[in-house]
């Protein structure tokens, strides 16, 4: 019902192209008392956490717009590893996908629950979630920091326990239209412990491998279009020469999301700290229109005319190694699901210093969802 809706009321002109309601995303703010508010619309801002009331059910969207994710990366010394459970409503999807970094070579299986099949549950405070169909999980414990998962997809294995690292979570709420809105938790993971099994050979991942995550509940779009991409390595500090950890990640709706919101999800983790940047914008080149290459990618901050940028931006470029499609027509649902996999490098500017990203494992998406 949300895709139908949205695909008629953009037709007729109803949905904005572009939805600016004026909300402040770069000032952080306590948490909310609760996540929606009493005309059923989402609390939108940017917070130092969320301790309110998660009252989904009383958002005044449709009850078929519900998703929820929880979406992990680790960069090992010879593995990147990408792992994906998520409840979407009309279907779920339980995934890994592993890069061996020495030889390129690639793994990946991806379990979708359509309708009844869907056996993917999670907890009324969003940090337990459970694929009862393929016995995986993933959870943050009590204590908010401590990350353990156990995923199983076709021949490929994951099970851990990490710690959330590089400073603290980038905590958001967006609104959108209709009712509509996500609570987001955006983060990055130091591994504990680990094992992958891929096919038959069991590989211990290092104690101390980094990683990213994106932990997310909301009423989505029926029509969604975006870039993203996330990365955690480490960086030079141009005024002292130290090393640093560094985490990254931005996302940014594409011309195809209706309506597009500026949503300010533009966060770097340096040296302990959060820092949210003010702009960001990717351009690349679509090489094969039909497989959707690209040519490297280019994240970085553009400075409105007159405007001074001599603090908050990021200068990026990652070069795609590996290309992953999942490519889906159904009644139900449509999707062209495309994420790459190679190293990303280059400059950031927060807290009045500038950072040099060294060649760092990162994902990146260019996707389209209808649901």
């Amino acid at each position: 019902m949300p895709r139908l809706l949205d695909r008629l009321d953009a037709a007729a002109g109803r949905t904005p192209e572009f939805l600016d309601l004026d909300i402040d995303y770069l000032t952080q703010r306590p948490s909310p008392a609760r996540l929606i508010d009493d005309q059923g619309h989402y609390n939108a801002g940017w917070y130092d956490g969320f301790s309110g009331r998660i009252n989904l059910g009383d958002s005044a969207a449709f009850d078929g717009a519900l998703q929820r994710w929880f979406h992990v990366t680790f960069d090992a010394p010879e593995h990147f590893v990408v792992m994906n459970l998520a409840d979407m409503g009309k279907a779920s999807n339980t995934a890994l996908l592993v890069v061996h970094k020495p030889t390129g070579t690639f793994h990946e299986a991806s379990l979708t629950g359509l309708g009844p099949a869907n056996q993917v549950e999670v907890s009324d405070d969003i940090r337990a979630f459970h694929d009862r169909a393929h016995a995986s999980f993933c959870r943050v414990h009590p204590d908010g920091r401590t990350v353990s998962f156990s995923l199983h997809a076709e021949q490929l294995h994951l099970t851990g326990v990490a710690q959330v690292a590089l400073g603290p979570e980038l905590v958001q709420v967006t609104q959108y239209h209709r009712g509509r809105g996500a609570l987001q938790f955006y983060g990055n993971l130091r591994l504990d412990s680990g094992l992958l099994t891929v096919e038959d050979t069991v590989i211990p991942l290092p104690a101390g491998t980094l990683g990213t995550f994106d932990r997310t509940a909301g009423h989505q779009r029926g029509i969604q279009n975006w870039n993203w991409i996330a990365a955690a390595g480490e960086a030079r500090c141009e005024a002292t020469g130290r090393t640093v950890q560094l985490g990254v990640q931005v996302a940014r709706d594409r011309s195809g999301a209706r309506p597009r919101v500026e949503s300010k999800k533009y966060a770097v983790w340096v040296d302990g700290a959060l820092h949210k940047v003010p702009t960001a914008a990717f351009a690349y080149d679509v090489l094969d229109a039909g497989e959707r290459t690209t040519g490297p990618w280019r994240i970085t901050s553009p400075r409105e005319e007159g405007a001074s940028q001599d603090d908050g931006w990021v200068d990026l470029t990652f070069t795609p190694q590996h290309h992953r499609v999942e490519s889906k027509r159904l009644i139900i649902a449509r999707t062209e699901f495309h994420q790459y996999y190679g190293e990303v490098e280059g400059r950031v500017r927060v807290g009045g210093r500038v950072y040099t990203l060294r060649p760092t494992f990162a994902v990146t998406e260019d996707s389209a969802l209808e649901l």
